[in-house]
């Protein structure tokens, strides 16, 4: 195989045969509370997520709860995330415009969601494919490194990375995929010193970026 060009059809066979059971981490039982959790997951561990969301869904139910407060009164129910001050007010501020805006119901559109305060593609699209089943990449730092890696950006921006796994995967396989290559990131293909040893693509992968491995 040419290490110059690693074919998406054995990049998307081997993820699958890898991680099988690839899913979302983030434990939700509608939109709202993914969508919470997708703010909150910002350089924050998913294990640590679910514990502050079995809180905060104990005490706020619904974007109508948390629209009616002020975000310091949420603060100190986020306090065991990383930025939880900023994360608490972008919440706040999200709810608020979902109950002015969309009364009282998460969007299920790209364009309003990543218009609502504190939310990006990234977070728009883990809610389009995980809560409403609309496909979307959800291309999060693995998901950027993986692709650049591979050769298959230029840079690691993360809309190089859509339209990179846009152009060479049909759209019924993007959410899993996306989720398979997060696995695949914290397992192997770590932002510094990489295991490429365990990557099942390292005989093909042009290793592009990457200085030490081991």
């Amino acid at each position: 195989m040419d290490r110059a060009v690693i074919e998406p059809e054995h990049v998307g066979a081997e993820l699958e045969r890898r991680y099988p059971e690839a899913s979302c981490e983030l434990h939700a039982r509608d939109p709202w509370e993914l969508l919470v959790a997708a703010i909150l997951s910002a350089r924050a561990s998913d294990v640590q997520v679910n514990k502050v969301m079995a809180v905060l869904t104990e005490h706020f139910a619904g974007p109508e709860a948390i629209a009616a407060i002020d975000h310091r009164d949420l603060q100190p129910v986020l306090r065991h995330v990383t930025l939880y001050r900023q994360k608490a007010r972008a919440i706040v501020e999200a709810a608020r415009a979902i109950v002015r805006l969309h009364h009282g119901v998460v969007p299920a559109s790209m364009a309003d969601l990543a218009a609502l305060p504190g939310v990006g593609r990234k977070t728009a699209a883990v809610v389009l494919g995980n809560a409403f089943g609309i496909p979307a990449i959800a291309a999060d730092t693995h998901v950027q490194r993986i692709v650049y890696r591979l050769g298959w950006t230029a840079s690691e921006h993360p809309r190089h990375a859509e339209t990179a796994l846009a152009d060479r995967f049909a759209p019924h396989r993007w959410v899993r995929l996306c989720h398979q290559l997060i696995r695949l990131g914290r397992d192997s293909c770590k932002r510094l010193n990489p295991k490429c040893a365990s990557c099942p693509f390292a005989p093909a992968c042009p290793k592009q970026g990457v200085g030490a491995s081991r």
